[in-house]
C-alpha cells in the first residue's frame, strides 16, 4: 500500500472518530434527535444515541408533530439530511419548536454537517457506508 493510500485511511479513520464524538456529545445533551426516515434513525441507534429518535415521517402531521416533541422534550437536535429539502424542513421545524419552548441544539446540526462535508455526504444515512468503508480499510 502506498503513502496516499495510508493517509487517506487515516483521515477517514480520524474523521470518523470526530464524527462518533459528536454524536455521542450530542447524545449526552439534548433529549431527542430528529431525522427524516428509519436508515437515519438505524445509523444514529449503531452509533450509540440512547435517547428518543424522532423520525418525522413517522405519520404525524407537521402540527401534530411540533405538539409530540413540544410536550416531552426541552431540548432536541435536528438531523434533517443537507439537501435544499433538508435545509428547509430544519429551518421550518425549528422555528414551530421554539415557539412551544423547545430549545434546537443547532451546534450539533453544524458539527455534523462540516464533517460530512469534509467526506461529500449531504445525509445521515450515508454514515453507515463512510463507516463500512472506514472499518473495512482498517482490516487491510
Amino acid at each position: 500500500m502506498n503513502k496516499s493510500n495510508r493517509a487517506m485511511r487515516k483521515e477517514d479513520y480520524e474523521t470518523y472518530q470526530e464524527l462518533e464524538s459528536v454524536v455521542q456529545e450530542m447524545d449526552d445533551f439534548v433529549d431527542a434527535v430528529v431525522v427524516e426516515g428509519a436508515r437515519d434513525k438505524e445509523v444514529l441507534k449503531e452509533m450509540g444515541i440512547t435517547k428518543e429518535i424522532a423520525m418525522y415521517c413517522s405519520g404525524f402531521s407537521y402540527a401534530g408533530f411540533v405538539d409530540y416533541l413540544g410536550s416531552r422534550y426541552k431540548r432536541v437536535a435536528i438531523l434533517t439530511d443537507y439537501d435544499r429539502a433538508g435545509k428547509r424542513f430544519n429551518k421550518k421545524l425549528s422555528a414551530g419548536l421554539e415557539r412551544e419552548g423547545v430549545k434546537v441544539e443547532r451546534m450539533y446540526r453544524e458539527k455534523i454537517g462540516r464533517i460530512l462535508g469534509l467526506r461529500g455526504m449531504k445525509c445521515i444515512e450515508s454514515i453507515n457506508s463512510f463507516r463500512n468503508k472506514v472499518f473495512a480499510l482498517q482490516k487491510l
